[in-house]
């Protein structure tokens, strides 16, 4: 029960951090360089990062985990001017589940021989479960899988994830010159 905990609290503060990242910074930047743009599609998009590691490290459980904080980001930002459906975070996750799944099951990423690195994976897992996402996505905002809708889900999904990727890698090298001037 412990560890659940602990998962769930970790997982949430860095659901919480990328969205408020994403709600407080990226979305009033697109929105003041990109008018035209839909609100509901983050061009970049950090929560998407959060998820693909959580579905990486804590598998199925993982939904449940972020439902909670997905429900926080669905909340505000509906506050903030988006109309975003009910069942979003739901449909959402599902579908991003089953896109990493997806991802697990592909023959070039289960060969050995061909296996690429574990972040090279993670960014296909993270490209398939963010296709399934803007598909489940598209459909549920507005009734048909528009091309433009899930194109720009995929796009900030990627970009989101990359991004995240590089800030985790920056915060790791970081600690790491800390702990190593700590030492000496």
């Amino acid at each position: 029960m412990k560890e659940h905990f602990q998962n769930f609290v970790i997982v949430s503060v860095a659901f919480i951090v990328a969205s408020s990242l994403t709600l407080g910074f990226v979305f009033p930047l697109q929105s003041m360089l990109l008018s035209a743009s839909k609100l509901e599609i983050g061009l970049l998009f950090l929560p998407h990062g959060v998820r693909v590691l959580a579905f990486h490290f804590l598998g199925w459980r993982a939904v449940f985990y972020l439902l909670p904080s997905s429900y926080l980001f669905l909340t505000l930002s509906n506050h903030a001017g988006s109309q975003l459906d009910p069942m979003s975070p739901i449909v959402s996750m599902i579908a991003c589940y089953l896109g990493y799944k997806a991802a697990t099951l592909l023959p070039i990423l289960t060969d050995r021989a061909l296996a690429p690195s574990l972040w090279k994976f993670l960014v296909i897992a993270g490209a398939t479960s963010s296709f399934a996402n803007g598909v489940a996505l598209s459909v549920l905002q507005h009734q048909g899988a528009e091309i433009v809708s899930v194109m720009g889900y995929l796009i900030g999904d990627i970009s989101g994830l990359i991004v995240c990727f590089l800030i985790l890698m920056y915060a790791f090298r970081f600690a790491r010159l800390l702990a190593k001037a700590s030492e000496t």
